[in-house]
């Protein structure tokens, strides 16, 4: 793979050093991300095409009941193809729940459900 030099910080890494976030460089055929905090340590390289449904699979929604106050007050969901990721929106780096797609959506589909019973 060639020599990536072209290492650029994520518009997220904030004010102040900004070295709270993400590096990501790119050649013609690899992407490859590190941790801006220790960029010698470790490098992800993935190629080209691999990296967006990488990403795609990364994101992270709000609840619509997180809007009141600091918006930090409920849950968060990922979809992540087969599966469903979710965590506290108040200490997401505490840790992920995971369920496979099918069960989270019935899951979901119950507790719209007025007459729904739990078992």
């Amino acid at each position: 793979m060639t020599t990536l030099d072209n290492w650029r910080k994520s518009s997220y890494s904030g004010s102040g050093d900004g070295n709270a976030c993400l590096e990501i460089a790119n050649s013609r055929t690899h992407i490859a991300v590190r941790d801006s905090k220790t960029p010698a340590r470790a490098t992800l390289t993935f190629p080209t095409g691999a990296f967006a449904p990488f990403v795609d699979a990364l994101k992270w929604r709000k609840s619509s009941y997180s809007s009141f106050g600091d918006g930090d007050s409920c849950v968060e969901i990922a979809d992540c193809h087969s599966q469903v990721a979710v965590r506290d929106s108040k200490l997401p780096a505490h840790g992920t729940l995971t369920f496979p797609m099918g069960a989270f959506t019935r899951f979901v589909e119950g507790l719209k459900s007025p007459t729904a019973h739990l078992r």
